[in-house]
């Protein structure tokens, strides 16, 4: 399929009206966010078990709409636990202070430190652009938030959908991207400065670059994706150190786009399921840190075979 046509595809079903998908057991809805890779789940109570033909749906449904948003959930971190891991396996966050007690596939995404003062590295904490995991030799598969405080405003997600973004490129920029391969590394890319001295002393050590091409596929729809990001992908092979680095800024700066950014505002009971693969996805950062911002993340490693 021409990728012209795969991306005016995507666009086209983006402006589609509601549909309801049935799954034998249960059914849900589907309504896409017009000319974004978003779309808004409803009629399925996530606090409740779901059957594996539900979760099948669901991934199939990310194919086409990256991010999906569900409003008025009330999952406690057990539910929560549960939800998420009916996708698959769940990965312990790499900030270790940030883990649940009770359940360290789950991480606190939050400005509020243990003793209820501000946590001001929460408060900055992934506001550039990234992909969770990339500088993993096996990226994860899925992302997942739920929300239980938000501030009024300036702390929402940006999303973008990477095929598209690499569709969009020019063809001899596309063509240098598919022979280069992106050296990762947790924090160390042009944006990744806010994660200085995030890891411990010996998660530090144990850092090694982590080679990705810069262009992968989608093992569903086979798309290409531009796997590149600037708080992980930090140098190219066989590319200067410069020249790497300015090379990922104008990516960034290409791709980075008012029509391309799918922008949720969070409100309480908000929970967003992401494609970790596809997209790229940043917080807003532009609250007050008196703010309270609470929510609970879970990391989807490997799909449930």
């Amino acid at each position: 399929m021409p990728k012209n046509a795969r991306r005016n595809g995507r666009v086209a079903k983006s402006l589609a009206e509601t549909h309801s998908i049935d799954t034998g057991g249960a059914s849900f809805s589907v309504t896409p966010v017009a000319g974004k890779p978003a779309a808004r789940i409803s009629d399925l109570d996530l606090s409740k078990p779901l059957e594996s033909p539900v979760f099948a749906a669901l991934r199939r449904v990310l194919v086409e709409y990256p991010v999906l948003v569900f409003g008025d959930q009330d999952l406690d971190a057990m539910a929560f636990h549960d939800f998420a891991g009916g996708f698959g396996s769940l990965q312990e966050h790499v900030l270790r202070k940030y883990r649940h007690d009770d359940y360290p596939g789950l991480s606190w995404l939050t400005n509020v430190a243990p003793d209820g003062s501000v946590d001001s590295f929460g408060v900055k904490r992934a506001t550039n652009w990234h992909s969770d995991g990339s500088y993993t030799a096996d990226p994860p598969a899925l992302g997942i938030l739920h929300a239980y405080e938000t501030p009024k405003n300036g702390a929402g997600t940006l999303f973008i959908d990477m095929r598209t973004a690499f569709d969009q490129l020019a063809p001899d920029l596309q063509s240098q991207l598919r022979n280069l391969t992106g050296l990762h590394r947790h924090g160390a890319g042009p944006g990744g400065e806010m994660y200085d001295n995030s890891l411990t002393d010996e998660q530090e050590k144990a850092q090694q670059d982590v080679r990705h091409p810069a262009v992968t596929r989608h093992p569903d729809d086979g798309a290409d994706i531009l796997y590149v990001n600037e708080t992980h992908t930090h140098r190219f092979e066989d590319m200067d150190k410069a020249d790497s680095i300015a090379l990922v800024k104008d990516l960034m700066a290409q791709v980075v786009r008012p029509d391309a950014i799918f922008h949720h505002h969070w409100t309480p009971g908000d929970l967003l399921i992401w494609d970790e693969r596809s997209t790229i996805h940043r917080g807003e950062g532009a609250y007050a840190p008196t703010e309270r911002r609470i929510m609970l993340r879970a990391i989807v490693d490997r799909f449930h075979e």
